[in-house]
């Protein structure tokens, strides 16, 4: 009896947890099965990706020019390891760029009061932030604040060290001294500030200034700032001496590509990667050792689980990427221009593992732009949920005891809570290099980071349990990406559906917001107003995601004729949305005692949807798909009046769409929130004045129906 109820009982607990797990089968649902996905989890380890970074940067060092001659420690370490796990077609690539600047030297001294060394570049590389300068130079330090121009305003610098303790960066505070006849800088810098500066006094920022002869500029810690402005400001005299060596090099875009090729049955391939440098100088083991290392490792566990008969082989070959920041895929995509035409899409990892709540951060999906829209986004955010998911503890699942489901944690890693975001596209990484070639692109990233770009950015600030995680999301969406089956094709198209149905819906919950928040009549008609552009928008947008998707059908034209399918549907759904519109604007005229008045265009939205804006090509170009960093294009800001800096980006791409300014002001607002139509006009005429666009009146073309004349009738 004894031995029965034990076996009854044992029974009974199975048949329990079977129950939860089938439960959780269709909840915890991906593109993968769950027998794929617990294989992958099982087998990533956040430990052999801890290896990676300590190999890659065990700690930040002053690069040797001999490594300029040959190649760089990073790129040999990475394709000797890729080697090893049995990746394919492993390279290192050199593209010769010209000369630079490697220091070999740099000592900052206190002379007076007292004799002291502050720092020396092979203890701090990042404290250099001249990597030109030459010499030994001394000089009174003196004060100049924030460093603007009415800080200089009466004090003598010649010959002198200013200090500024402004976080708006030493470059544009060193031309200003230099103009004056400082012959050096000692500062801080603007990712230094704020809550880092307390947390972290000690870190100093990496940070760039192109020296003038005689002259070095040094970035040091907010701590040592602080102290020196406190000498000063006891009326000490503080004499600064700058020792510096550089030495000319070769530079160039130095690259390593691996590939796991596929079945030869597509053309089609796909692309992952982090960059390996940003800037020779400058290392860290988050920004971006980290991501490569996480993608090596997803690479090897992927390799290894083929093998094994655990996942299928991919289709589509798969091109791992570690490079130089953005310059380093243009520079791969202009040796391969093939490359770009079969690419279908792109994992970028940036800044990956670090203890999430030393740092406070969330682990990040950006998503596309809207102005490219694509399945790619709910390939990345299915599994990332999915992890996220059976790695906290749900309390409905506690029957069968606490904790996670399935947990997702390492050895040697914390048991902190994964937590994530799905969130706007933000550039400033080479996923934005792939959307300027035509590939959609997502982006993975840990933020805030407190120790980014600075002297501080080490090994120890990394977590294996953040790694193991981040490597399973990476490998389920690599194998999705890179499938290249019809049945994977179909899957990715219902996620792509299901979850376009959940943000039309955020649009709508959006855009019912701005009528509840209206104050008078006025504002309740603006509010409608904003709701309809919002539902619009995005259905807009999830149809240019169906659309996206016919490039994973084997038959690219049946791909199009099933993905076409959807659209009149979710032209459906708008329609059902904006019906809710009316009746919530009804609704709220009714209790605020207003007439429901249908709102008609106003005489400046008349003249805005007559108006066709161009951009004008300049260095550097408009952007192209996906646009530049997240606060808009590289090199000189636009001066004049400025556009909310999120909405930047999606501007510079607007600009060369061929949209009227009515059309750019509701996708900008349709997009993120109501953008003042005055606002915009503002920015567009000052920039036709800066000769950046350019403004042309439409011709005139007899009245029609459609998405205008549903505008107008708002």
């Amino acid at each position: 009896m004894k031995a029965n109820w034990i076996v009854l009982a044992g029974t009974l607990v199975l048949a329990s947890a079977c129950s939860v797990l089938m439960g959780q089968e269709k909840e915890d649902r991906t593109l993968l099965s769950q027998q794929q996905m617990t294989a992958i989890i099982n087998e990533v380890s956040g430990e052999r990706a801890m290896h990676h970074v300590q190999e890659l940067v065990p700690y930040q060092f002053v690069r040797p020019t001999s490594e300029y001659q040959s190649h760089f420690r990073e790129a040999e370490a990475m394709a000797r390891m890729a080697k090893e796990y049995g990746f394919s077609n492993v390279a290192i690539e050199d593209y010769p760029t010209g000369q630079t600047w490697q220091p070999t030297v740099g000592e900052l001294w206190t002379s007076s009061p007292k004799n002291s060394k502050i720092y020396d570049i092979h203890d701090i590389p990042e404290s250099l932030a001249s990597t030109n300068a030459n010499g030994d130079i001394s000089g009174d330090l003196v004060s100049v604040g924030q460093g603007a121009a009415a800080d200089f305003a009466g004090k003598d610098v010649k010959g002198k060290f200013v200090l500024s303790l402004a976080p708006s960066g030493l470059a544009a505070i060193y031309g200003r001294a230099a103009a004056a006849g400082a012959i050096g800088v000692v500062g801080i810098s603007a990712i230094g500030a704020g809550d880092r500066a307390v947390d972290y006094p000690n870190a100093v920022v990496w940070t760039t200034v192109v020296a003038q002869p005689n002259t070095a500029a040094w970035a040091v810690s907010p701590k040592v700032a602080r102290e020196l402005e406190t000498m000063l400001n006891r009326g000490q005299k503080v004499t600064m001496r700058s020792i510096t060596k550089s030495e000319q090099v070769p530079n160039k875009q130095e690259i390593v590509h691996a590939e796991i090729p596929g079945d030869g049955s597509t053309t089609q391939e796909v692309a992952i990667g982090g960059h390996l440098f940003e800037s020779y100088i400058k290392q860290g083991a988050n920004d971006d050792s980290s991501g490569c290392a996480l993608t090596l490792e997803i690479g090897r566990a992927y390799l290894k689980l083929i093998a094994e008969g655990k996942l299928p082989r991919p289709k589509r070959t798969i091109n791992f990427q570690w490079v130089q920041e953005i310059s380093g895929t243009n520079a791969w995509f202009n040796a391969h221009p093939d490359k770009q035409k079969v690419i279908i899409g792109d994992l970028n990892f940036d800044m990956e593992a670090l203890r999430l709540s030393q740092s406070r951060s969330f682990w990040i999906l950006q998503r596309t732009p809207d102005t490219f829209p694509s399945y790619i986004n709910d390939i990345a955010q299915s599994p990332m949920e999915y992890i996220a998911e059976v790695s906290r503890e749900r309390v409905r699942y506690r029957a069968t005891g606490y904790g996670a489901s399935q947990p997702v944690e390492s050895p040697n890693g914390s048991t902190d809570a994964f937590y994530i975001k799905v969130d706007k596209h933000y550039g400033s990484s080479d996923h934005v290099t792939y959307m300027q070639h035509g590939i959609p692109a997502v982006m993975f990233i840990t933020w805030p980071d407190m120790w980014y770009h600075s002297s501080q950015d080490t090994p120890d600030k990394q977590d294996p349990t953040q790694y193991k995680r981040a490597a399973a999301v990476g490998t389920a969406s690599l194998m999705a990406l890179a499938s290249g089956t019809d049945e994977m094709a179909a899957r990715i198209l219902s996620e792509n559906i299901g979850r376009g149905l959940a943000r039309m819906g955020e649009s709508h919950t959006k855009g019912l917001g701005y009528m509840a928040d209206a104050t008078d009549a006025a504002s309740l008609t603006d509010g409608y107003k904003e709701a309809r552009i919002a539902v619009l928008h995005q259905a807009e947008v999830e149809k240019g995601v169906v659309t996206s998707a016919s490039v994973l059908w084997t038959n690219a034209d049946s791909g199009k004729q099933k993905t076409s399918a959807f659209l009149p549907l979710i032209d459906q759904r708008a329609t059902e949305l904006l019906s809710e519109v009316k009746a919530a604007y009804q609704l709220q005229a009714l209790q605020r005692g207003v007439p429901a008045a249908e709102p008609v265009m106003t005489a400046q939205e008349k003249e805005a949807a007559n108006l066709m804006v161009e951009g004008v090509a300049r260095p550097g170009g408009l952007g192209g798909p996906g646009g530049g960093g997240g606060g808009g294009q590289r090199g000189a800001a636009p001066t004049g009046p400025q556009l909310p800096q999120e909405m930047n980006a999606e501007f510079a791409i607007l600009l060369g769409k061929h949209k009227t300014a009515l059309e750019i002001r509701d996708f900008l607002s349709g997009e993120f929130t109501p953008l003042p139509l005055a606002d915009l006009m503002a920015v567009l005429h000052a920039r036709e004045t800066a000769g950046t666009v350019k403004l042309t009146v439409k011709a005139e073309t007899p009245a029609k129906t459609g998405k205008a004349g549903k505008r107008a009738s708002k």
